[in-house]
């Protein structure tokens, strides 16, 4: 736990090369609920790298606990205005299965960020929610980078497979 301020810190230093904060991520997700505190907070930081670390460390307190505090905050993440937030938020919801997400995810699948339209697609198809099939088909004919359609067809044919 004393550690988290010092890990903090390196995510925020332009000096430290992106493996270190790679680590320092790592270890702050390692951490998770022993620290919880203290990444409930910087949540709000003004650093983009930093939110996205607390958003994947959250994640593990909310697996591990249950925690609604935490669900929140990663629900909320999705609308973070960084892409990397919002993807990082997609992605641990989509691992957790997180069913009240679905109706922000569909919503994600028109966003301006092509990293943010792929994120959700790819945690749509996680949760299975057999209602983001329609949405998913409407955003992929609408979907104009090339690369984003496979992916969202990934989804849609993951989906109609399960159904």
């Amino acid at each position: 736990e004393t550690s988290v301020p010092v890990l903090l810190e390196i995510l925020t230093s332009p000096e430290h090369p992106e493996s270190t904060k790679g680590h320092a991520a790592w270890a702050l997700a390692f951490i998770g609920t022993k620290a919880k505190e203290y990444l409930y907070r910087e949540i709000n930081s003004d650093s983009e790298s930093v939110r996205a670390a607390v958003v994947g460390a959250i994640a593990k307190i909310a697996q591990d606990e249950g925690e609604e505090r935490a669900i929140k905050i990663l629900n909320d993440a999705l609308g973070d205005s960084s892409a990397e937030v919002r993807c990082e938020a997609a992605a641990v919801l989509g691992t957790l299965a997180y069913q009240p997400a679905v109706p922000n995810l569909i919503e994600l699948l028109h966003h301006r960020d092509a990293e943010t339209r792929k994120a959700a697609a790819l945690s749509l198809m996680k949760i299975r929610d057999f209602n983001a099939l329609e949405p998913l088909q409407a955003a992929c004919e609408a979907e104009t980078e090339e690369s984003i359609k496979p992916i969202m067809k990934l989804a849609i044919s993951q989906l109609m497979a399960q159904s």
